[in-house]
């Protein structure tokens, strides 16, 4: 993608946070690139990274500060200026939310900006729980009007039976698909086991 405007959501699965901004990165590159980010993700330290490391990481990448509060998100809709909204990981508790409309949390409620601007929204997935009861929230999601998913697959199908994770090497392809309204396929992936 070239000359995009692009709004990059980051949410939780802390696990997947290196992967994505080798992705971020990327679209950086001919891309102007706004990050939002979960409250979560902008102050907790945890055993991947420490936030204020992480978050400075981004910010040097994209030349934005990161976006992290609803006061903040709010003004996405009026503003009418982003060609597209990548959620990336976008968690169980994210769909949850978005499927029943729940906007209070900073990615469900630019979803609902981008949507309300007739945008397109991608969801890159990761989670524990998708094959699980989160499932239900997910692929109902997948049905509704302006709602992409990049491909995934089952990450660990031996200790983690139930997890699924999008293959965030695919983003820029499915991000430009859904920008045309397509659907990137196949969906479902089969990844060997390292």
């Amino acid at each position: 993608m070239k000359n995009k405007k692009i709004l990059f959501g980051i949410s939780g699965s802390f696990c997947n946070h290196a992967a994505i901004l080798i992705e971020l990165k990327k679209l950086c590159i001919n891309n102007e690139v706004q990050v939002v980010v979960s409250e979560n993700v902008y102050h907790m330290n945890t055993r991947y990274h420490g936030a204020n490391l992480f978050i400075e990481e981004i910010e040097a990448c994209t030349k934005n500060k990161v976006w992290y509060t609803l006061v903040e998100v709010e003004k996405i809709g009026p503003l009418k200026s982003f060609d597209v909204f990548l959620i990336v990981p976008c968690t169980s508790t994210v769909v949850s939310k978005l499927k029943n409309g729940i906007y209070d949390h900073p990615i469900t409620l630019a979803a609902k900006a981008m949507i309300r601007n007739q945008k397109n929204v991608v969801l890159a997935i990761a989670s524990n729980d998708f094959l699980g009861i989160g499932g239900s929230n997910l692929f109902t999601l997948m049905n509704y009007k302006n709602i992409y998913v990049v491909p995934f697959y089952q990450d660990d199908y031996i200790l983690k039976p139930n997890s699924l994770v999008s293959d965030f090497t695919l983003l820029e392809e499915c991000a430009k698909l859904a920008m045309t309204h397509v659907q990137m396929q196949p969906m479902l992936l089969v990844k060997e086991l390292l």
